[in-house]
């Protein structure tokens, strides 16, 4: 980090980065303010995943990791980060007062102690979340803030009008959590992933219509950075994700284990107001956000790893995403439209052709594609080492989210 950044003349009086929990690539926000592209996540699960956005660092690098395997009895916690170059940080040395808003509390574990303010609730609505943060706000001249919102986290929830709306069928018992039919597909009533998926939707539209009401408020002065930690996979290509044995064993469901992509790629969306948003030949990561937001404020020499937006991703560019929460680790690299999804430990390798709107096929690249692809993956690979416990408040809560 700098001794003293200095922002620019034109920066922006204030920043948030806005993080939408479990949101899948083909379940792009519909906000009339933003445009939205995707963006591939740095990790399948929040830990080591905002621990990217927040220190430009890939997971193997910032080492906030930690594996289990299904027959775990208790939960592995990762280790906070320790290093002092993190964008709160940067930031706060540049003027801005910060503000971390999170609607559980695993961002939290994540972040803590890296914000000036703070706000950790059990399981909030976005309507709490930024209802708080706005007054935080208010009569300060610049800041920069940390939202996450849980609302498309199981348990899924959203207002009973928004559940309505979609005809979501309340009648399947636990469509809510992630319990249900994780381990045998088979076993589930013929309508259930498409009820699951509307009562996603119905969540959805709940914090679109939350976020279009707040944003209209902001834009004016605010740099803002909307994005999904990690995407949440419902079922598909659950017999494929066997292949990797201990996954989970939730297969092709949830969050945590293989970077298929609905889990590994994200929507993504960016506003300056008084700079053009970005345009993309290329795929934008998370782990991009630090360097990113410093260049949006004029902060010219940061230390952060990762490309700035605001100057463009070549076409050419491979960006890896890092499955390091269940069983033996899977990384996910892409480039344009071409991906490979390696298992050191299982000695697994599968390459497909990814869907612009989410979604990918499998089988579709050749064996010289795949070594090249393979060849753009990190050296390191965890050894599965458990850093620590969870106390029994944190377990529980863990375990209504469904990390189990």
């Amino acid at each position: 980090m700098t001794a003293s950044p200095t922002a620019g003349p034109d920066a922006p009086d204030h920043v948030v980065v806005l993080v939408i929990d479990a949101l899948r690539p083909d379940f792009a926000p519909d906000l009339l303010q933003l445009d939205f592209t995707r963006a591939v996540a740095p990790g399948t699960w929040t830990f080591p995943s905002v621990t990217s956005m927040q220190t430009g660092l890939p997971p193997h690098e910032h080492g906030a990791v930690a594996h289990t395997h299904p027959d775990d009895e208790s939960f592995a916690i990762p280790k906070q980060y320790g290093g002092t170059e993190t964008l709160p940080a940067v930031l706060e040395a540049a003027g801005y007062e910060t503000y971390l808003g999170s609607a559980f509390i695993t961002p939290y574990l994540a972040l803590n102690g890296w914000y000036q303010s703070h706000r950790v609730y059990g399981d909030a609505p976005a309507e709490t979340v930024l209802s708080d943060y706005r007054s935080w706000r208010r009569n300060r001249e610049l800041s920069y803030a940390y939202l996450q919102l849980g609302d498309l986290h199981a348990p899924i929830e959203p207002p009973e009008e928004y559940v309505r709306n979609r005809d979501v069928d309340t009648s399947l018992e636990g469509l809510a959590e992630l319990d249900k039919y994780t381990e045998d597909y088979s076993a589930a009533p013929p309508q259930w992933r498409e009820q699951r998926l509307r009562l996603y939707q119905a969540a959805l539209d709940y914090v679109e219509d939350t976020l279009e009401s707040h944003l209209s408020e902001i834009l004016d002065d605010t740099l803002v950075v909307v994005v999904g930690d990690h995407g949440e996979a419902m079922w598909e290509n659950h017999e494929l994700d066997k292949q990797f044995a201990d996954s989970r064993p939730n297969y092709g469901v949830g969050h945590g284990g293989t970077p298929l992509d609905e889990i590994a790629r994200v929507p993504l969306a960016v506003h300056h107001p008084s700079r053009d948003g970005p345009t993309f030949a290329g795929l934008p990561n998370g782990r991009d956000i630090p360097r990113t937001i410093c260049d949006g404020v004029g902060i010219t020499d940061p230390t952060f790893d990762g490309v700035s937006w605001f100057e463009g991703i070549p076409s050419d560019r491979s960006t890896v995403c890092e499955a390091t929460r269940y069983g033996t680790e899977r990384k996910a690299v892409y480039q344009g439209n071409e991906k490979v999804i390696r298992s050191q430990t299982r000695d697994i390798t599968l390459g497909a052709t990814v869907k612009d709107a989410g979604g990918e096929t499998f089988d579709t690249l050749s064996e010289e594609t795949m070594e090249r692809l393979v060849a753009q993956l990190p050296d390191s690979w965890d050894d599965m080492d458990i850093e620590g416990e969870a106390s029994a408040m944190v377990q529980d809560q863990l375990e209504a989210l469904g990390y189990r």
